[in-house]
């Protein structure tokens, strides 16, 4: 059974210019995931998702950008929640703050 990735209303925008920016390989890569993601939800793992906590999981992509989606699973509604490019072997805690930050404005809006 599938699930439904969705970003929030209020960051599609966002999203949406993040992708734009993103070469040709690496966006045709990060829509595959987020295809395989949507198929097999909390069940995809390692080198695709990582659990971050237990209530982010890291959607991650290969190549020359390495991409970074933070997303918070809620049922079988996939949020995601920031996404950035990984520059450096650790997540950011900027990032993993944001994603926090993001999904506490998420359920209380």
């Amino acid at each position: 059974m599938n699930f439904e990735v969705i970003v929030p209303d209020e960051f599609e925008d966002e999203f949406k210019k993040f992708v734009v920016k993103l070469d040709k390989v690496s966006r045709a890569r990060l829509t595959k995931e987020i295809n395989t993601l949507e198929k097999h939800g909390t069940n995809l793992g390692m080198p695709y998702s990582k659990r971050i906590n237990n209530q982010l999981y890291e959607l991650r992509t290969s190549g020359q950008q390495k991409v970074r989606i933070l997303y918070h699973v809620n049922g079988r509604k996939i949020y995601l929640l920031n996404w950035f490019v990984k520059k450096s072997q650790k997540l950011p805690i900027q990032e993993l703050e944001k994603a926090i930050s993001r999904l506490s404005y998420t359920y209380h809006s």
